[in-house]
């Protein structure tokens, strides 16, 4: 079992998954007891299921979530969708529409998880500066941790089963999930805070176009890229404002410190997986598998298939079970079941 940890990181490029800002990034939303219900942004195509907008979860300016209920007569599970966008862009309606081109399909996804008694919500979380962030990934991290948690506390109202949760994402959202999940329980039963008391362990994880670490310079030069022979200068070369962003910090002086070197330990989910963790769904599959820094393509280091590649090895070294599926041009490996990540979320809800 891992000690507690409480950070992130932020290296994951904003590219392929940013979507903007939010309108009302200037309006907070004060959490309220009250649920609204509205029509639903995807066509249910006839399926019984209530649809929620805008429930905060905190009182920050970009703490709230979207859920569909479906109708039941006794308690249904729920996924939690965590967008992507390098933790410096994207918003929770991502998943309103079909994305990549055609290859994510949400609103048949939402509809089939509907359509099988699991209630779907997406959250948005507070997003690191373009400039002169201090705090690094840390800050949308415990956002993302506090949605989970908020949600849970409020599990009764919405009709959910505390202990049939599973948290999924792309990208940014992707690896905030997978750190979630491979901490210890992060509640606090001496908080004052009700919410904080909720646990945060979870059914399983969903993630795509993942990164596996955002301790970058030790297992992106020595695991993730090791094909590549990266040096750390060569990756500093195209990523050093990236790089101070994401742990929250200004100047070389500062990343090279002992504080830093906590913090990359602390949002190492590598070295945090362990055979209590729940089992994971990996899909790094939309980009060909080519050296990151050379040439550099600011989409390819966060998103490579490699990243994929270290989660399974460590998953299957420590006793995790996991469906895997990563590499473009050529397919490196595909897990044989061939389970898409609904079909997964439908098989963990239900054991």
């Amino acid at each position: 079992m891992k000690t507690y940890l409480q950070t992130s990181f932020a290296f994951i490029l904003l590219m392929l998954f940013a979507l903007g800002c939010s309108k009302n990034d200037d309006k907070p939303i004060v959490p309220s007891s009250n649920i609204t219900y509205s029509n639903s942004p995807v066509d249910l195509q006839g399926i019984s299921a209530n649809f929620a907008k805008d429930i905060a979860y905190d009182t920050k300016a970009r703490t709230q979530f979207d859920i569909w209920l479906p109708q039941s007569n006794s308690p249904t599970g729920l996924v939690i969708y965590v967008h992507g966008g390098g933790f410096t862009s994207g918003d929770k309606d991502f998943v309103y529409t079909v994305q990549s081109g055609g290859a994510w399909d949400f609103p048949t996804d939402i509809r089939y998880l509907l359509q099988n008694k699991i209630a779907f919500a997406t959250i948005r979380y507070t997003l690191l500066n373009t400039t002169g962030e201090t705090e690094g990934i840390k800050k949308p991290m415990a956002d993302i941790k506090r949605a989970l948690q908020y949600i849970r506390s409020r599990a009764t109202e919405f009709n959910i089963d505390k202990n049939k949760i599973i948290l999924a994402g792309n990208s940014a959202g992707a690896g905030a999930s997978l750190w979630i999940a491979f901490n210890n329980d992060f509640a606090n039963l001496q908080s004052s805070d009700p919410v904080l008391k909720e646990s945060t362990r979870v059914k399983a994880v969903v993630a795509r176009e993942t990164q596996s670490s955002y301790n970058i310079e030790d297992r992106w030069i020595n695991e993730v890229f090791i094909d590549y022979n990266l040096t750390w200068s060569a990756i500093l070369a195209s990523e050093t404002g990236n790089i101070q962003k994401l742990y929250g910090v200004t100047s070389s002086a500062q990343y090279e410190s002992p504080a830093i070197d906590a913090y990359r330990a602390e949002v190492d989910m590598l070295a945090l997986l362990t055979a209590d963790d729940p089992e994971i769904w990996v899909n790094n599959t939309l980009r060909n598998v080519v050296n990151p820094y050379n040439p550099y393509n600011p989409d390819v280091p966060s998103h490579h298939a490699f990243h994929a590649r270290e989660l399974k090895e460590r998953a299957d070294a420590v006793g995790v079970k996991n469906i895997t599926y990563y590499g473009r041009n050529p397919t490196i490996y595909a897990d044989p079941s061939n389970e898409s990540w609904t079909a997964f979320c439908k098989r963990k809800i239900n054991e």
